[in-house]
């Protein structure tokens, strides 16, 4: 029997560009035993796929590490805030190296440009007294620019030395070649001071580090929102052990244990109130400003803020395993896998180096051969070699995602993956579950209607024993309606709940079966119903049919009340061009009624959990597609089969694993919210994309001086490195703009 594979996350450094990204998941996709890769440059992650059969994480590393990079296993349980800490220290050191290129480039351009400018120079480094003296002073302020730089040349050299250069590489031959060519110039037997490079060398440096410093600063301004998320894990707990109290650090709390939550703090671990009652800040989960109240046996979730009460609250998940470990998890997962839009980016950026060093050996070639100066030949091909930027291409995708992804989480929104948020935006048709999401989910026992022969109270107390078991909704409702009367004990065996029909179970001997009219007719009970009955079923009720020994004892009637938000919800998404249909398994009054209130025309109803899922199929073989909103069970496989799965908060388990999306709130609002993120994420990066792939369209050309002979402009290297520099930056500070996303506006 094959393993199945194993999924470890590694932190990257060292990678510089696209390039570097694509040849790290290269060396990875290499490694015998992995069955897939995936390398966020944005994130400086890795999430590998391995069958551990074959592969173990020290041979990842290794292959890592083979390919010029630095590498280390992240494990569940680690520290993100000291991760983001790392970003810091990376914004810190390129912006201190940055600063010493720059304090040597400028005394290097103001004595290479003083001649041109009409500054005379004193007579020991004026070029045409002392030329030496003149182009060793360049030669000695350029090389602790390239010291600041020098990891251009180590990992440029060594990426092409491995057959796989990147943009490094790119810095590397082109500066090098400026020093190069100024050192053959001055120790030439001419002395060619015209022929001097040094100060395009020192710039070109000094505008990358620039540029690569604002990158990594708009990069941390990018993930500002999962790092908000972090910083509500308080690093310690107050614990109320034998009456007294004690402070303790987070890590040593352990599920059972009574913490006490002063007003103003932060609740540390998810629990349940044990003793006394608050107001609870829960706008981190749901993205809801008003405080809840929670008083004795309610649950409270970590990094949520306690506004007034004190309270004592059991703890019953602790570490990776609380609410907010998962919210976080699931951002930094839908941020590090690649959306499929930007497939066809990476692929660009995997051959787009190899191509840019054929294009400038042409140019040069080219100019060569058409009798060019050595000095024209060489400008133009370190500009070419300068000006392209694979940089902005493997931006363009994951710092949108990184963006949207946070933003969602901060209004309640999580996308479990980039592939959901990327399909999310293309959607055409939306189905929507009945009880638990059109309505509150909470349905109350209205009325009793018993047979005769059966008394209303004996009616109850057998269907409420049957239902014991039952996690549906309405099953709880007729077990919450027995409670009431305070009913003795009753033997109960045999319990079976069918899905999407209802239950059977023996109750005091005695056959009982509690469901929908379907299940009485499989079960040769009812084939109809009785007309006296029918006609004291209120519309818009549901009813719950109880067979006693073959016999119809009764019918208990339901109502669940349609969310107030909902109608608000399904006609903003019907303006933004979606279809939006009913499927439940309830009956056709109780569905009539619910559509009448939230304006949905389109409804399925009476369908069992294997037919929900059959029915999307049916659309999407027609070409529509899918999306899929529910909470229970009954949902799983329809959400499983839509294109888009999105799970109300408070669902069940498995409808939560099976989905795409989560709503932390029960609030089909925020469904709008999802959708309107997704198309502005989606928009964002097609702006990106169309920004990164026309720069180097149109840049390329004029670097290789392609205007010259039409009488256009030559483009300076040093104006090569510049557009080169911002380049990426610009395409960052558009991801940014995300951040100004409103439900009512759209980004700004």
């Amino acid at each position: 029997m094959e393993q199945p594979l194993q999924v470890i996350n590694l932190d990257i450094q060292g990678m510089t560009c696209a390039g570097c990204a694509n040849s790290v998941e290269k060396a990875l996709g290499n490694v015998n035993g992995v069955g897939s890769a995936e390398v966020n440059f944005a994130l400086n992650r890795a999430s590998v796929h391995f069958n551990p059969e074959f592969a173990n994480s020290s041979q990842l590393l290794s292959a890592v590490e083979n390919a010029g990079f630095n590498a280390r296993r992240l494990k569940e349980n680690d520290d993100f805030a000291e991760l983001s800490e790392q970003s810091e220290e990376e914004y810190l050191k390129l912006r201190g190296r940055m600063k010493f290129a720059l304090g040597f480039s400028v005394p290097l351009v103001l004595l290479a440009m003083a001649p041109m400018l009409g500054f005379s120079l004193p007579v020991l480094l004026s070029p045409e007294t002392k030329p030496l003296n003149y182009g060793i002073i360049q030669l000695l302020l350029v090389l602790p620019v390239l010291w600041a730089g020098r990891d251009f040349y180590t990992k440029g050299f060594f990426a092409f030395s491995r057959w796989s250069p990147n943009m490094d590489t790119l810095i590397a031959i082109g500066t090098s070649a400026a020093v190069g060519f100024s050192v053959w110039n001055l120790t030439g037997i001419s002395q060619n001071i015209e022929g001097l490079y040094f100060e395009t060398a020192g710039v070109i440096i000094s505008l990358i580090l620039l540029g690569k410093s604002l990158e990594s600063k708009s990069r941390i301004r990018a993930s500002e929102a999962i790092n908000s998320l972090l910083k509500l894990r308080p690093k310690e707990a107050v614990l109320i052990h034998d009456g007294k109290e004690s402070s303790i650090p987070i890590d040593l709390v352990h599920s059972g244990d009574i913490l006490r939550i002063r007003p103003g703090s932060i609740i540390p671990v998810d629990g349940v109130i044990a003793e006394g009652s608050s107001y609870v800040d829960e706008s981190m989960l749901t993205g809801e400003a008003v405080p809840v109240k929670k008083t004795i046996g309610a649950e409270v979730t970590g990094g949520t803020s306690n506004t007034n009460g004190v309270m004592d609250i059991r703890v019953i998940r602790v570490g990776a395993q609380t609410v907010l470990s998962s919210i976080i998890r699931m951002v930094e997962n839908a941020q590090l896998a690649k959306a499929p839009v930007s497939r066809m980016a990476d692929k660009v950026a995997g051959v787009f180096v190899p191509i840019v060093l054929i294009i400038a050996a042409v140019s040069g070639i080219l100019w060569w051969v058409s009798g060019a100066e050595t000095n024209d030949i060489l400008r133009y091909t370190i500009a070419v070699l300068v000006i392209a930027c694979p940089c902005a291409l493997g931006l363009a995708t994951p710092i949108a995602i990184l963006v949207g992804t946070g933003i969602g989480a901060r209004n309640g929104v999580l996308f479990r993956s980039a592939v959901a948020l990327e399909a999310a935006h293309d959607l055409d048709t939306l189905f929507m579950d009945k009880t638990g999401t059109l309505t509150e989910g909470r349905p109350k026992v209205t009325k009793l209607l018993t047979m005769e022969g059966f008394e209303k109270e004996f009616l109850l107390l057998y269907a409420a024993s049957a239902e014991q078991g039952s996690e549906h909704p309405l099953g709880r409702a007729v077990v919450e309606e027995a409670e009431k009367y305070n009913f003795e004990n009753t033997e109960i065996s045999g319990f079976e709940a069918i899905s999407g029909l209802g239950v059977k179970a023996r109750v005091n001997g005695s056959t009982v079966i509690a469901g929908n009219q379907s299940l009485m007719q499989s079960e040769n009970i009812i084939f109809d119903i009785p007309p006296e009955t029918a006609k004291q079923i209120p519309f818009g009720s549901t009813s719950v049919f109880v067979g006693i020994e073959g016999k119809l004892a009764g019918v208990i009637c339901l109502e669940d009340m349609a969310r107030p938000e909902s109608i608000p919800a399904v006609g903003k998404i019907r303006e933004m061009g979606l279809e939006v249909v009913m499927l439940t398994g309830d009956q056709q009054t109780s569905a009539d009624a619910v559509a009448q209130k939230t304006g949905i025309t389109n409804l399925h109803y009476g369908v069992r959990p294997e037919e929900k899922s059959k029915i999307i199929k049916d659309y999407q073989q027609k070409g529509c597609r899918v999306g899929m909103i529910g909470d229970g069970i009954n949902d799983a496989p329809a959400l499983a089969q839509a294109e888009v799965g999105i799970s109300m908060g408070s669902g069940t388990d498995v409808a939560l694993e099976t989905s795409d999306v989560v709503l932390m709130k029960n609030d089909l609002r925020h469904v709008v919210v999802a959708l309107l993120l997704s198309r502005a994420t989606l928009r964002n990066i097609r702006q990106n994309l169309f920004w990164a792939f026309g720069y180097n369209v149109i840049g390329i050309p004029v670097a290789a001086g392609l205007l010259v002979p039409l009488g256009g402009p030559a483009l300076h290297p040093m104006l090569a490195a510049t557009a080169m520099a911002f380049s990426s930056v610009s395409v960052v500070l558009n991801s940014l703009r995300l951040r100004k996303f409103s439900v009512s506006q759209g980004p700004q």
